[in-house]
């Protein structure tokens, strides 16, 4: 099930705190953010948001901490291990 239509005020709320076209929802355009670099590990996200700033990040934060959703961050997705994917 979408995200949107699980929890349709938090994809508002995630869109309000960084912007539209900063929160991901078209499989298309997550699939780059749910496998690693070396195509070993993988998994499904629901949304991938992506922040600015610190500020949008610590919105995004309280926003995923207060509806009960789990985050996974990912910085570059160099990582080897599979740590930063869904």
């Amino acid at each position: 099930m979408p995200l949107a239509a699980a929890h349709p005020l938090l994809a508002r709320e995630l869109a309000a705190a960084v912007g539209p076209g900063h929160v991901l929802a078209d499989p298309e355009l997550r699939a780059p953010y749910e496998r690693d670099w070396t195509g070993r590990f993988g998994g499904a996200a629901r949304l991938v948001v992506r922040p600015a700033d610190t500020a949008q990040v610590a919105a995004v934060l309280a926003a995923c901490a207060a509806a009960g959703v789990p985050v996974v961050p990912q910085g570059g997705n160099t990582g080897l291990v599979g740590g930063g994917i869904p």
